[in-house]
């Protein structure tokens, strides 16, 4: 009797084993698949990390060539200010005059 005794309590210390240890394999099983999921997470953010960097540096060049447009721009209405004074000069000469005769 006292044999049988010993042997329920080994059985049952073994299944208590037996069971910690599926828990554990279960519980290493899921930490597998949240780190799969963790590495694929941070793959996408870096790939959206590099998408980002490219549209930065692409609107740092449109910036640039922008800022060359506006400097072309404003030398050419700088030199053609000589030639609107004088058109419009010569608008209002021809107004006073058209008056007078």
């Amino acid at each position: 009797v006292q044999q049988q005794i010993q042997e329920r309590r080994q059985n049952r210390a073994a299944q208590s084993r037996l069971a910690s240890a599926r828990l554990a394999e279960k519980s290493i099983a899921e930490l597998g698949v949240m780190f799969t999921k963790m590495s694929t997470l941070i793959s996408q953010q870096g790939e959206v990390l590099e998408r980002i960097e490219d549209d930065v540096e692409a609107a740092g060049l449109d910036i640039d060539a922008g800022h060359d447009e506006l400097v072309k721009v404003y030398g050419m209405t700088k030199g053609n200010r000589g030639l609107i004074l004088k058109v419009f000069g010569i608008l209002i000469f021809l107004i006073v005059f058209m008056k007078l005769y």
